[in-house]
């Protein structure tokens, strides 16, 4: 049985994982707003919120508080991309 600061440890570091990599899915979906990858990255935030809620769901074992965690998880990725930005850029191909 898993002990509670190794099911913290695992929440945070799921937490993390999840704003870094949806920052990242945000940028280039934004990136691309223009080109039909778009679908594709945002397709890829969704699956990822759906993924985190499930795997955070599975260790608390209360949907309440994932649903509480990925809400502030989704504001704390809002607030990155209004206060750190976004990206700016043009996509170069490889020659």
């Amino acid at each position: 049985m898993r002990t509670k600061a190794s099911k913290y440890l695992e929440i945070i570091i799921e937490s993390i994982n999840y704003i870094i990599i949806n920052y990242a899915l945000s940028n280039m979906a934004m990136l691309f707003q223009s080109n039909p990858l778009f679908i594709l990255f945002f397709a890829s935030e969704i699956w990822l919120m759906g993924n985190y809620w499930r795997k955070v769901s599975d260790i608390v074992k209360n949907k309440i508080f994932a649903g509480i965690l990925i809400i502030i998880c989704f504001v704390t990725h809002i607030a990155l991309v209004y206060f750190i930005g976004r990206v700016v850029g043009t996509v170069v191909p490889f020659q």
